[in-house]
């Protein structure tokens, strides 16, 4: 496929801002009321813009000509944003000094955690005077990547709230939580963008990339621009192509498997993205293959998986399919928290798909 290659505009920040109105619409209705709520959790499937959302809402707040009750505009939830006001210039920049983003380190990182000292030095930021009379924000992207010992101490802010503070935390999988963080939050829940939503926010992304290209990783992504960002830019999506066609040769090229599983799964902090890639591609087309099975009608293949997920189906049972998808899933999550080699378990696991599928 070539995946496009990303333009680094700020894009996803100005202009017409796809889905989660609801969202826009609960800021703007708290801010014009003055009844902000100090923290926010904003949940949903990854990928679908709650980080975005979260900066986008931290550019208003903080924006030099911010006024109560006209945020976004209670009639208008289609928000613009002035990338030209110094307020929101700076966040946009990640340079205002009443704004804190914390995601994992990158450096010597091997768990790819938010450290618990991350989450220490959020408290003093927090309380402190805001340096330009107006709003101090900050981000956690994501709670997903904060420990327990991290969550705990995160409490003492979420308990006792400074004035003109806000908080928003992003979290893929809500039930991780502990009850003592959600309880304390404003729950937002985020859903999928519509099919013709996310083509829309993905040619923004990629103004200059083929159709069948956007239309590729919009089906890759079910409804969530951020994950076809990481499927792209990851090198992901490509690959996946290759390991179907590999998967439906004959005989399979175990060379070329070993080749491919050699870059889709190398073992590097650097490599976290395209590892995470090769796992939800690979869950994709297991769980479609049991659907198949079971007569139910999956949500739209790509072209090159229809002849995989069909040998699959009509080898094996949708119980078989769904236990060996399970098994793909916990094995993949042990051998990344071990730290074990990503390739090989790739290649034994593509090995024995290919295996189960002979006539």
């Amino acid at each position: 496929m070539n995946s496009p290659t990303l333009t680094d505009t700020g894009s996803e920040f100005i202009g017409d801002i796809q889905g989660h109105d609801e969202f826009l619409a609960d800021i703007a209705a708290s801010l014009s009321t003055g009844r902000m709520h100090h923290a926010w959790l904003l949940t949903g499937p990854v990928g679908i813009g709650k980080a975005s959302m979260a900066r986008l809402a931290a550019a208003w707040l903080l924006s030099e000509d911010a006024r109560s009750g006209a945020l976004f505009g209670i009639d208008r939830p289609d928000i613009n944003i002035n990338a030209e006001d110094a307020g929101t210039s700076l966040v946009l920049k990640g340079a205002h000094p009443d704004y804190k983003i914390i995601t994992p380190h990158t450096e010597d990182n091997k768990s790819g955690q938010i450290k618990i000292d991350q989450i220490r030095e959020l408290l003093p930021f927090m309380m402190h005077k805001p340096a330009r009379d107006g709003w101090r924000v900050a981000i956690i992207d994501s709670m997903d990547d904060v420990n327990r010992n991290g969550a705990n101490a995160l409490l003492k802010l979420l308990e006792e709230p400074p004035e003109q503070a806000v908080i928003f935390l992003i979290a893929s999988h809500i039930g991780h939580l502990p009850p003592t963080i959600r309880s304390r939050c404003r729950l937002v829940r985020m859903t999928r963008l519509a099919p013709d939503a996310c083509m829309k926010a993905l040619g923004r992304i990629w103004p200059d990339a083929d159709r069948n290209q956007l239309e590729i990783l919009g089906k890759l992504s079910q409804g969530a621009p951020g994950q076809a960002v990481q499927l792209a830019s990851s090198g992901a999506a490509d690959l996946y192509q290759v390991a179907c066609a590999l998967l439906q040769s004959s005989p399979l090229d175990q060379p070329a498997l070993a080749n491919l599983c050699a870059k889709w799964g190398r073992g590097t902090t650097a490599g976290r993205e395209t590892r995470a890639g090769a796992v939800y591609c690979i869950n994709r087309l297991l769980r479609r293959a049991a659907l198949r099975a079971s007569n139910i009608k999956a949500d739209e293949l790509c072209e090159f998986e229809i002849p995989v997920i069909e040998r699959l189906a009509s080898s094996h049972s949708a119980e078989q399919l769904a236990r060996f998808h399970d098994a793909f899933v916990t094995n993949a999550a042990k051998a990344e928290g071990l730290y074990l080699d990503f390739s090989r378990f790739l290649e034994r696991h593509l090995t024995k798909i290919y295996q189960k599928t002979l006539p």
